[in-house]
């Protein structure tokens, strides 16, 4: 028993460890992303019903946050500036 190793390499160790850091920021940020989705997608649906300017100031603050989270969606194809 004394020649084995009873912890493991710190580098190895560590080296797994930001890769589990880096798996669970990505989680993290895909997480982020889909609530930020769908609080869009229920303010933009009811702003369709309503047409309230209230409504689509909201639908337009909460699809910023969202475009801000994923830059492959466009708030400008959904309200484009005239």
């Amino acid at each position: 028993m004394k020649d084995r190793k009873l912890l493991p390499n710190n580098e190895n160790s560590e080296g797994k460890f930001e890769e589990f850091l880096e798996g669970f920021r990505e989680y993290e940020k895909d997480i982020l992303a889909s609530k930020a989705q769908d609080a869009f997608l229920d303010a933009y649906s009811l702003w369709l019903k309503t047409k309230s300017l209230k409504d689509k100031l909201e639908a337009i603050k909460l699809g910023m946050r969202f475009e801000a989270l994923n830059p492959a969606f466009s708030l400008a194809n959904i309200f484009p500036l005239k």
